[in-house]
């Protein structure tokens, strides 16, 4: 049987075109097997030599890079049933996870995520009312984690549908998410008691990449080590929810502060007789809370699902999980990444770009580490038509 060398995707010999991405195949039409995807990986490589094929090449890609962005969005404006979100809902249970014969080896098209994320964007919208238009103060909590999580929680339920071994149910995400996301926190703050960072240049912005990438890998291992199921789909989708669960408290403490400094002020400003307007108050938290919402995709989420993946690719090259995983060449190769594009992001240079266009940095970071995840994404699913066709 040959293989689609853009997206993994088993094809009958003979196929002009791959039946899940629709890209031209390499192979003769007469039904002969042509080039191997190696082979047509380095011929290609020969032909059009680019910066992404030697990304593909550092993540340890061995097929032509297919950075197939269309399908994490093709079904977003699909129309879709009640029963067909419950079905990802359900997924992961002993009667609900699905043989390895049923296990789809076409490119997934996640769609629930966006409901998800529309959810949470009415929710905040509607205690945003209670709390500006009915100055309703008990609604403010509510409304600051629920802002916070949104986007976080979103691009982990995408994590959660691209994860074709349906093998995850919801309450292991869930409760990743919520203490594998509080542990991380609490690692993260254990080595910041060990080495703190005095001031935010490149070194610092490095350390504290090292620093807080390690406190959310252990966790992630820990997680995945207890779970026991190893695939690289798999490794992304804990990774993302620890990152996830990481990247939504942090956020809910940063649009907490414009609230602490303003009850300080307020009560400064009580003794002294003074009137306090809390509109800025409010601007303040809701810029924190869209600002960081719209770079979430490209941070912690991201930057713990390479983390997850660089692990069960170790462990598989090692062949025992265990923490040598940690000392494994793939696991730091990959690893690397998240902690480079950590210390970029926190660095004075993401500001520099920042300054000559609005987010330009933080833009760029966002569309590299997903072209990383793209690639990690066909390699699980070359491990789905490998391991489910033998």
């Amino acid at each position: 049987m040959l293989y689609c060398n853009y997206c993994g995707h088993p094809t009958q010999d003979g196929s002009l075109f791959c039946g899940s991405c629709g890209k031209p195949l390499a192979a003769n039409n007469d039904g002969s097997s042509g080039t191997t995807s190696t082979q047509q990986r380095q011929t290609a490589s020969k032909e059009k030599p680019s910066w992404v094929d030697s990304l593909n090449e550092y993540v340890g890609n061995d097929r032509p890079a297919d950075l197939n962005w269309k399908v994490l969005f093709s079904d977003v404006f699909k129309s879709h049933t009640t029963e067909e979100a419950e079905a990802i809902f359900i997924c992961g249970t002993k009667t609900t996870t699905p043989a390895p014969s049923e296990v789809s080896k076409d490119w997934p098209h996640p769609w629930l995520y966006s409901r998800v994320f529309l959810m949470f964007i009415m929710a905040f919208f509607l205690l945003w009312i209670c709390v500006v238009g009915f100055s309703n103060s008990n609604a403010m909590p509510g409304m600051i984690v629920v802002g916070s999580f949104a986007v976080p929680l979103s691009t982990m339920i995408l994590f959660m549908e691209v994860n074709a071994w349906r093998n995850v149910s919801m309450y292991h995400v869930i409760q990743t998410f919520l203490v594998g996301g509080c542990a991380s926190l609490v690692a993260t703050l254990f080595l910041f008691s060990i080495y703190s960072v005095e001031e935010m240049n490149f070194f610092g912005a490095f350390i504290i990449g090292i620093i807080e990438e390690i406190g959310k890998a252990v966790i992630v291992y820990a997680f995945l080590k207890r779970l026991g199921k190893l695939s690289i789909l798999t490794g992304m989708l804990i990774g993302a929810s620890v990152g996830a669960g990481f990247a939504a408290f942090e956020s809910a403490g940063y649009a907490l502060q414009p609230l602490m400094q303003f009850l300080q002020f307020a009560g400064y400003a009580a003794a002294h007789g003074q009137m306090v307007d809390e509109s800025q108050m409010l601007e303040a938290i809701k810029q924190s809370i869209f600002l960081r919402g719209f770079l979430a995709p490209g941070g912690h989420v991201a930057w713990a699902a390479i983390s997850g993946a660089a692990i069960v690719i170790a462990a598989k090259v090692k062949g025992v999980f265990d923490t040598g995983v940690f000392t494994e060449k793939k696991f730091l190769r990959l690893f690397a990444i998240p902690v480079v594009l950590h210390g970029l992001w926190d660095s004075p240079l993401a500001g520099w770009f920042n300054s000559i266009f609005p987010f330009a940095g933080y833009i760029a970071l966002i569309i590299l580490v997903w072209m990383v995840v793209v690639i990690l994404i066909n390699m699980g699913l070359a491990e789905v038509n490998k391991e489910c066709s033998q």
